[in-house]
Formats: structure tokens, sequence, C-alpha cells
């Protein structure tokens, strides 16, 4: 009777989960949403809840695409493997903690010198080849993205570099351009010095007519694999 009474607890569980709602989206949230006449979904923004449904804003197309759609028709934002998301909210500021040993080495830093990211020149970058954590987040149209990393450990060199018109698809080292990018790394001429203390790293991001993806890599120096570190996001 026992086992008979947890095989149906169990399953009422189960069939509960199934029948209820899968997101109750709200402004601000991130979602998917299906298109019927062309098969496949667009990832967007709800920017308004309306009486007959969500208004969404889709990634990458102007105002005049936003259309109010059905719940039956979103879905919550898919990960992306690799960089996790950081809700951002204009007027706000949003902290992360994370350690540098969960990241991982980008050995091909080509990308970042090249004419359409232009992140840095390729001689400053033995300051982005400890381990790497990536991130994105969202910078509303008229708005000010300010971004900044504070390692734990002033022996920790612990550098950033982010860039706008982010693409899922195109994960650095496998990225061919940016609307903009900047890096932010102890400043120094000839050889850099090691042995000073580490200090935070910022960089600024602005959004104009359009709103933007924003993809935020946080970076130890050559042989930084692990420590502590604050990443900062203020929407302004």
């Amino acid at each position: 009777m026992k086992l008979y009474r947890y095989v149906f607890c169990c399953l009422f569980l189960v069939f509960a989960s199934i029948s209820a709602d899968p997101i109750s989206p709200k402004k601000g949230d991130r979602v998917e949403v299906y298109d019927a006449k062309q098969g496949k979904s667009f990832s967007g923004m709800v920017i308004k809840v309306e009486k007959d449904g969500f208004l969404i804003h889709y990634d990458g197309y102007a105002d005049s695409y936003d259309e109010v759609v059905t719940l039956d028709r979103m879905k919550p934002m898919s990960e992306i493997p690799g960089v996790s998301f950081i809700r951002s909210e204009k007027g706000k500021s949003v902290t992360v903690i994370g350690n540098l040993k969960i990241g991982s080495i980008m050995d091909d830093l080509e990308w970042a010198e090249s004419s359409s990211m232009a992140c840095w020149p390729g001689i400053r970058n033995v300051e982005f080849e400890g381990n790497q954590i990536h991130y994105w987040t969202d910078l509303p149209k008229k708005s000010t993205l300010i971004i900044t990393v504070k390692p734990k450990d002033s022996e920790t060199r612990v550098n950033l570099y982010a860039f706008s018109g982010f693409d899922p698809k195109y994960i650095p080292p496998k990225v061919f351009g940016a609307v903009s990018c900047e890096a932010s790394h102890p400043t120094w001429i000839g050889t850099p010095d090691f042995s000073k203390p580490a200090e935070p790293q910022s960089v600024e991001l602005r959004a104009v007519g359009n709103p933007y993806r924003v993809f935020i890599g946080v970076s130890g120096a050559k042989n930084i694999t692990e420590g502590d570190f604050e990443l900062i996001v203020e929407v302004k």
C-alpha cells in the first residue's frame, strides 16, 4: 500500500508539471517566439505585457517588427553553451561573483585584432592568455552599459573585454565582426610588469537608436587560471 501511494504521488507530480504553463513572462524577460509561416523560432524580449498577449521586440530587427504574441507561441530563452546570461535593467546595477578556475584558455586570440573587431592589438594578447569566463547581457537603445571586473586578490590579474552586436551563433574565437568592442587591462610600454597589484578594469558600450546583445569576456592574464572576482554590470 505504501508503495502504491508513493507511485501515485510521483505520477501526480509529473502530470501536474506537464499541465502547468511553461512560462509566465514579464517585462524584460527574454523568450523565443515560434513563427509558423517560417517554421522556426526567433529570439526577443518582452517589452510590455498587454491584455491580448506580450509585446515582443525581436533581436536584430527594427521596432516596426515588434508584435503582440500569445503564450502558446513562446518558450523560455535557450541557453548558449559556455556563455552565461546576465539580466540587465536600465537604471540598475547587477553584480555576479565568479572564479576563473571554471573557465578555460582561448588558444586563438587573432580574432580580437581583426579590423572588424578591433578589441585589442595582438601585442596585448598576453593580458588575455589565462582562463576566460564568458557572459552576455542586453544593452537597451539610448543607454550606456558600464562593465567592471574587480579581482578579489591583488595578485590575480583579471582583465575584461566586451563587444556589442553579439550573435549567439558566433562565439569567440569564431566571431567575425562587432558593432563596437572595448577591452581593459593594465597599460604598459615594452614589457608588462606582472608584479604590479591587480586593479579593477572597466569598459563602456553605448547604444543610440538600436538595442544590442553584448558579449562579455572576463580573462586572466598569462598563467592566471584561477582567482575570485566580482563582475558588475550597470545600465544608465
